[in-house]
């Protein structure tokens, strides 16, 4: 129940649910928020402009994104919920520790955001 409550809260409880490429822009955004975690750098490979270099491996950034199976959007929205611990705020810097832990408890999620089929 708790966490029904949270993942109504992280995503927001008026209006339509966010269409699956603003989430996956959203994840991308806070992940590459300066300062950036080095986990971030080291997993994904990723320099500056980190965003650019995210939306083109996800292919998100295109209006008609859509998860695809094996990667769900409730996954994705579950894994998101770690980079929201300091705050809801789209430029509130998630903590070092919580990214690394999003990476390290969502596996599926990273790859797909490292490019990897």
């Amino acid at each position: 129940m708790a966490l029904a409550a949270a993942a109504s809260l992280a995503t927001g409880c008026s209006g339509p649910p966010a269409p699956d490429a603003a989430i996956c822009l959203d994840v991308i955004h806070r992940l590459c928020l300066p300062v950036r975690c080095p986990v971030v750098t080291s997993t994904f490979a990723v320099g500056d402009p980190c965003e650019l270099d995210l939306r083109a491996r996800t292919g998100c950034d295109q209006d008609d994104f859509t998860f695809q199976e094996p990667l769900t959007r409730d996954r994705v929205l579950e894994c998101r919920l770690l980079l929201l611990r300091a705050g809801l705020e789209p430029q509130r810097h998630p903590g070092c520790e919580d990214v690394a832990e999003m990476i390290d408890r969502c596996p599926d999620v990273t790859a797909f955001l490292a490019g990897q089929p």
